[in-house]
């Protein structure tokens, strides 16, 4: 295989020394303190969408708020506590405040809390560690034991550790300075002492990155959403990319390292795909697979309902219609069972389960409604020809 590929990932060392120096300065409380933090209570609700059960919502302010976009999505514990990932829209004129992560604590399905985590990089100034913006689309995450992995569209992948969050306390001199919106225009350390997180009681600095390799004359893979999952019974992460209509998207699966969750790395430290699918169906917001079956989202435009694809890449059953409008990144509960999955339209915004028993793949004829059909005639490439120049 060629040394770089549309495909190539190559790490970048893990920035430890970094993060244990912001810990000195904030405490370090990991994913079980902003858990045992959470502000804002999510609202449960039926969804509409055939392939939907009953989820939650997000509180008034966060489900109608335009200037931040829900995308990613992981589970934990079984579903228990559900991870999104959302990016902040960018404003000509005005620095993005980049992206955060919202941990939400479904273990009552009834009474959901949530609450907002910035992600950030750890940046060193003159004296002390500062705090800078994660401004990636965060479109797919995925978690592998402590790991976070983040989408970063042309970038590739960055990463982080769920046990790095930490607190930044909030300063009484705020509440006596209004005009300031309580420290949630600033990033980083203060002149006069302590932090801000644009209004963040918790941030989560970036570990190290696997960034995507570049060459000349090569289609750039967009890392647009990610997964974590089992194929054919080895433990692989999947990134796959969105297209419109009329393109030919791809998914490439990585094999990942059982010691360290990382993808595995060649002899020359690079991280290759063992498998590259293209022409995949278009508008893919997410993918799941488990055993040999995939399972992706595709939306269809802001105000139409999303489709299911069910099956192999390259033999897929198209469910259409069957989630509401906005579908996105899609992660097990249970794997083989159910799916979680979250829509981004301000106002329509829902977190929800899809029982995936209910919709199977080909072969199979046409669901009386019209509402299943074959899709993609796509085609691989193994391990050995996955750059294909």
């Amino acid at each position: 295989m060629p040394l770089t590929t549309p495909y190539t990932l190559v790490p970048t060392p893990p920035r430890r020394r970094a993060l244990d120096a912001l810990a000195t300065r904030l405490p370090r409380v990991g994913l079980d303190g902003v858990l045992a933090d959470l502000d804002r209570a999510a609202e449960p609700c039926d969804v509409p969408g055939r392939a939907a059960g009953r989820g939650f919502t997000w509180a008034p302010e966060d489900r109608d708020d335009t200037s931040w976009t829900p995308q990613g999505l992981a589970c934990l514990r079984s579903g228990d506590v559900v991870l999104v990932a959302w990016y902040a829209r960018r404003r000509l004129g005005v620095a993005t405040r980049g992206s955060r992560l919202t941990v939400v604590d479904r273990r009552d399905p009834e009474q959901p809390r949530y609450g907002h985590v910035l992600l950030t990089t750890p940046r060193r100034l003159p004296g002390a560690p500062t705090l800078g913006r994660v401004g990636v689309h965060a479109g797919g995450i995925a978690v592998v034991g402590d790991l976070l992995y983040v989408a970063d569209t042309l970038g590739g992948v960055r990463v982080f550790r769920l046990a790095d969050v930490v607190a930044v306390p909030r300063r009484r001199l705020d509440a006596a300075l209004p005009w300031r919106g309580a420290g949630t225009r600033t990033l980083g350390r203060r002149l006069t002492g302590g932090y801000t997180a644009l209004g963040h009681d918790h941030v989560l600095p970036e570990l190290m990155r696997l960034r995507a390799g570049v060459r000349a004359g090569l289609r750039r893979l967009r890392w647009s959403f990610l997964s974590v999952g089992e194929l054919d019974g080895r433990p692989c992460l999947v990134a796959g990319e969105y297209g419109r209509k009329g393109s030919t998207p791809r998914l490439a699966v990585y094999a990942l390292d059982p010691r360290t969750g990382l993808p595995a790395v060649d002899p020359d430290g690079r991280c290759r795909p063992v498998e590259v699918h293209e022409d995949q169906p278009p508008r893919m917001q997410g993918a799941a697979v488990a055993g040999s079956t995939w399972y992706l989202t595709a939306s269809t435009g802001e105000g139409n309902p999303g489709d299911l694809h069910v099956g192999t890449p390259g033999h897929l059953r198209r469910h259409r219609g069957v989630l509401p409008t906005g579908p996105e990144d899609v992660d097990w509960a249970r794997p083989g069972e159910e799916l979680w999955c979250q829509t981004e339209w301000p106002g329509r915004r829902w977190v929800f389960p899809i029982d995936v028993r209910r919709w199977p793949g080909p072969p199979g004829a046409d669901e009386a409604d019209g509402g299943a059909d074959a899709a993609g005639a796509g085609h691989a490439h193994p391990a050995g020809s996955a750059g294909g120049g």
